[in-house]
């Protein structure tokens, strides 16, 4: 686990840099569901959906209000990373909203919010419309849940006038994880395929565009194809195969993460997928945790990743030696 001094370090390295430009306003940003005009630099940001809470804080701002993470984030709904970065930034919890259900509009509206940052959001447009009635409302490029950590960053540094500092902090984090994963030089190049256990007799392997998918794509390594026996749409996220055809996954190594020990011990431990020869051999991570699987294979945002990534590069350093060796 990353203590606060990691945090701390990350933090230092920004502010030690070399003064970075803050962009004029107003700032004009076109995504999914509109155009957006920002007229001034916010002061009390809302964050909905995942990863941007984590973004706002590390570009030097502390969010009014950001998501009750029901999966990785504990009793209190906050991820273990973004706890510690408040914490180390001696900055105030901002509040946790209700995140079942209906989109909590009264409780974002009463933080008097200047800015509502949703860009890795299933926002719909009814409560874009809705929303943007409080404030201005940045959703996501393109897709919902679909976009990468790289993207999250830029469209939070600019909303927030910070696009330099962005900048910044998305050189540094990829030159960390290059200097992490540089131990294992034989990640370069191979197969892999990142799934989870349906617990339905079927396992979900995630797509080729996947951003869980593409951050494992940035170090180097190739996601395997869709096997013309697994079910799914073309253009989707993910694909689904049976216990009885986990052997055909047409990759190298496997990534896989898991709830908690018994999860991965009962997955590993059926026969079905004993038979797969890269299980067999050890080509293989049991990432175990909500917070660890939230970290580096769902809210990714550079806290996150400094947070949950030397766990995961320990393990996948050793399914990838086993995954090259004769």
């Amino acid at each position: 686990m990353i203590k606060h001094s990691t945090l701390l370090a990350l933090a230092a390295g920004l502010a030690l840099s070399p003064a970075l430009a803050e962009d004029s306003f107003p700032v004009t940003i076109e995504h999914a569901l509109g155009t957006t005009t920002i007229e001034a630099k916010p002061q009390r940001v809302v964050t909905w959906g995942w990863s941007a809470q984590d973004v706002v804080i590390d570009l030097g701002l502390a969010p009014v209000g950001m998501p009750f993470y029901t999966y990785g984030g504990g009793e209190d709904g906050v991820l273990p990373w973004t706890e510690e970065a408040i914490a180390a930034n001696g900055m105030t919890m901002p509040v946790v909203l209700p995140n079942a259900g209906q989109l909590p509009i009264e409780a974002i509206a009463a933080l008097q919010p200047d800015l509502i940052l949703a860009p890795y959001s299933g926002l719909s447009e009814e409560e874009y419309a809705v929303l943007s009635n409080v404030a201005p409302v940045v959703a996501y490029p393109e897709k919902p849940w679909f976009i990468s950590w790289q993207d999250v960053v830029r469209l939070t540094g600019q909303a927030l006038g910070e696009s330099d500092k962005a900048d910044a902090l998305i050189a540094e984090t990829q030159a960390w994880l290059a200097e992490e994963t540089a131990p294992y030089p034989e990640m370069q190049g191979l197969i892999f395929a990142n799934f989870v256990n349906r617990n339905d007799g079927q396992v979900s392997v995630r797509s080729a565009g996947d951003p869980r998918v593409e951050l494992f794509g940035d170090l180097g390594m190739v996601p395997a194809g869709k096997p013309d026996l697994a079910d799914g749409e073309a253009d989707s996220y993910y694909y689904l195969l049976s216990y009885e055809n986990f052997d055909r996954i047409p990759a190298e190594v496997l990534i896989s993460f898991f709830d908690n020990e018994d999860a991965a011990n009962a997955f590993f431990g059926m026969d079905l997928i004993q038979l797969s020869p890269l299980v067999q051999k050890g080509a293989y991570t049991r990432l175990v945790g909500e917070d660890l699987t939230m970290a580096v294979s769902g809210a990714i945002t550079p806290l996150s990743l400094r947070w949950g990534f030397p766990m995961v590069a320990e393990e996948l350093g050793r399914a990838v030696e086993a995954a090259v060796a004769e």
